[in-house]
């Protein structure tokens, strides 16, 4: 009758033929903690054994002979690291444990040795108290302190705004709005400007006072309005620049270069 020899399936075979060595880590099913087997040499894997059974020569009968040597090779492997896995398994064998009721096998750490199975199946009372009772106190904790807590006051006033008056196109039947803080409110002899049209600086939200009426046609230089097209060449006349867009450094409406980084400006196409 066949020998056999019973390993639970929990390991890895770092064993190396070239090296002719072999090697087993076995780990724990729950908390993946492994061990590694000491090292067993094989006593096929060496350059004497080869040369012996033939593998290598190549030609004729010699070739044949390589063949059937390399799978007498394989197979001489083989049974030698069935052998080492045994001899791997009875010496870390005393750090598992196999549970009868989920088949588990275990390091020592996850096995509730009282009880004779693994910490999912029975699991340790008094640390599961302690780290119930411990979320407890950390919920409870975070419950007095949003009780506790008031939210910072901002002074929002004093954060500057990026939207001019002029920049704001009041709707019909809208109330005014109240003047901000610091800004001179609206005469009634300068009623908002409601029914003019809008200009193509204004509709690209460049209505900034001091914006260009007219820019020149980067081919034919003629003047025109900016955001139209030329009435002689017909090119589309850009909208000139008040900053620079790399550096952001205010420009004149007719510079072509920006004076602090030297950027080609829209105007100057």
């Amino acid at each position: 009758m066949a020998d056999f020899y019973v390993v639970p399936n929990i390991y890895s075979d770092m064993s190396d033929q070239s090296q002719g060595y072999f090697a087993f880590r076995f780990h724990c099913q729950i908390c993946g903690w492994s061990v590694d087997s000491m090292p067993i040499r094989s006593n096929v894997a060496t350059a004497t054994n080869i040369m012996d059974i033939g593998v290598g020569l190549l030609g004729g009968f010699w070739g044949r002979a390589a063949e059937t040597g390399e799978k007498m090779y394989g197979s001489k492997w083989h049974a030698e690291q069935a052998e080492a896995l045994k001899k791997a398994w009875a010496q870390v064998k005393p750090d598992f444990h196999y549970c009868p009721k989920c088949h588990l096998t275990v390091c020592t750490r996850c096995f509730n040795l009282k009880l004779n199975l693994c910490v999912n199946c029975a699991p340790d009372l008094k640390a599961d108290a302690a780290s119930f009772q411990h979320d407890l106190n950390v919920q409870a904790q975070r419950q007095q302190i949003e009780e506790n807590y008031k939210a910072p006051q901002f002074n929002t006033d004093a954060v500057p705004s990026a939207v001019t008056p002029d920049m704001l196109r009041p709707q019909p039947g809208a109330r005014a709005m109240p003047p901000q803080p610091g800004q001179p409110a609206l005469s009634p002899q300068q009623p908002p400007q409601m029914n003019q049209a809008m200009t193509p600086a204004a509709m690209a939200g460049f209505a900034t006072p001091g914006y260009p009426k007219e820019a020149v046609c980067p081919n034919c230089r003629r003047l025109g309005t900016p955001g139209k097209f030329c009435e002689d060449c017909g090119t589309k006349i850009p909208l000139p620049d008040l900053f620079c867009p790399r550096c952001a450094e205010p420009v004149q409406p007719t510079t072509r270069f920006c004076p602090e980084c030297g950027t080609r400006l829209q105007q100057a196409m």
